[in-house]
């Protein structure tokens, strides 16, 4: 299903992490009113299909409930007319409690992102995030017990982040059967307090290499384990392109991410040929495997498949060989 992306920037947020500057990040100066969400709505839904309504930028149950209430009863009145099918929102671990998530129960709220960014207290305290590891984890094991869908938000390259914590930050997500995760890698943002860190020499970037190569893993053990991974990188607006004072970006980096992917399933595997959807193509193209693809999916199939001599391997036991790979050189 489609989203509607609703950005409230820095609405509910009672406190500025380090790496945070969603005004340069966005484009967006302001809280949109509810005349131009409702515009906003009627440009989406001229195609004819049904939307999701997605809350993001801000802390949505950082929020007085009659605020939230406000942009609630607004989305009600699209779920009523029959072009917006569920509400989702964005929020912190130390603004969830069941007091919260039962009256987002009570308006329809479906999915849950949580920007929970690192399991890890030492990461988490450098970036002033304001909680600790375990309150991510008891939010995150909440918002699924109250039976929302459950969406991670992670983070690399953090202060004091690295390679092994990232590996296990995924693992946690398998942990609290989380359904979605986003993965941003960190960008210093003109605004921020990173970029003084920056400056100063307090904190060096993670380079794109680095975060190809940690993001990738990542995406691994978590598709290994059957949990989605919705957004790699972070869209930054081409008009915002020049605020980005450092870090991994790349308006590409998704794609690359998935390329690296492939490229450690086909060094591991070692298949004689695969099967792709024309869509997936480009990832395997990016390393010079075209020699590789072979035949055509059956109409309606979408699945990569790997050939090895005379077995067959799904995607998906592709990704669970290699995650064994991955885990293997942490432990």
């Amino acid at each position: 299903m489609k989203i509607i992306p609703i950005f409230l920037p820095y609405l509910g947020c009672k406190k500025r992490c380090v790496f945070c500057d969603q005004v340069n990040a966005t484009g967006i100066k302001r809280i949109p009113t509810l005349e131009e969400l409702d515009n906003l709505v009627k440009e989406y839904i001229k195609t004819g299909e049904r939307y999701e309504l997605a809350f993001y930028g801000g802390t949505f149950t950082g929020l007085s409930e009659n605020k939230q209430r406000e942009f609630l009863n607004w989305a009600q009145k699209w779920i009523k007319e029959g072009v917006v099918e569920s509400i989702r929102i964005s929020t912190r671990p130390d603004e969830i409690d069941e007091n919260n998530l039962l009256f987002l129960k009570d308006h329809h709220v479906k999915i849950i992102e949580v920007g929970v960014q690192s399991f890890f207290d030492d990461v988490l305290r450098t970036s002033k995030r304001g909680y600790s590891a375990d309150d991510a984890l008891k939010a995150c094991l909440l918002v699924k017990k109250m039976g929302f869908t459950l969406g991670i938000h992670l983070m690399v390259g953090l202060p004091k982040d690295d390679r092994i914590k990232d590996i296990i930050s995924a693992l946690k997500c398998v942990e609290v059967k989380a359904d979605l995760v986003r993965i941003h890698p960190t960008l210093v943002f003109k605004g921020s307090e990173l970029f003084q860190m920056m400056r100063k020499g307090i904190y060096i970037p993670m380079d794109l290499e680095e975060s190809l190569d940690i993001t990738s893993d990542m995406v691994i053990i978590l598709e290994a384990n059957d949990v989605k991974v919705i957004r790699l990188g972070y869209y930054v607006p081409q008009e915002q392109v020049q605020t980005v004072m450092g870090g991994p970006y790349h308006p590409s980096f998704g794609d690359m991410v998935r390329a690296r992917v492939v490229k450690k399933i086909i060094d591991h595997v070692k298949p004689k040929s695969v099967i792709v959807p024309q869509k997936y193509i480009s990832w395997f193209l990016s390393y010079g495997n075209k020699n590789l693809i072979k035949g055509k999916l059956q109409e309606g199939k979408s699945e990569i498949i790997f050939l090895k001599e005379e077995k067959i391997l799904s995607y998906k036991e592709a990704l669970k060989m290699v995650s064994e790979v991955v885990l293997s050189q942490i432990t």
